[in-house]
């Protein structure tokens, strides 16, 4: 069935975009509630007149948001993203040959 391996290298991307997504939800959900429970010390921190907490704080929180949006937009993904592109170009330069290679012997 010739649309069969396009097919399948769709499934594949699609499980592969899910399981990266999945593992960018799971790191960026670490890093807030990292962020929270390090929430302790932003009001020490400023209290003793240190920015130290509240940046750190900051940027774990924005790090950890993006994080979560990526993984939510690769899991929600059924086509093709930009790391599956490649796949596909390759899986599609392949078949040409193959294609070229056939005609070529017949």
């Amino acid at each position: 069935m010739p649309g069969f391996d396009r097919d399948q290298a769709a499934i594949d991307n699609t499980v592969e975009n899910r399981r990266l997504g999945s593992v960018l939800l799971t790191v960026g959900w670490i890093l807030l509630w990292m962020d929270a429970v390090l929430g302790v010390f932003f009001f020490i921190s400023l209290r003793n007149g240190s920015m130290f907490w509240p940046i750190w704080l900051a940027i774990e929180g924005v790090l950890g948001l993006a994080l979560v949006i990526m993984g939510t937009r690769y899991r929600r993904a059924v086509g093709i993203t930009r790391l599956g592109h490649h796949e596909l170009e390759h899986t599609l330069a392949q078949q040409k040959q193959d294609e070229a290679e056939d005609q070529h012997v017949a």
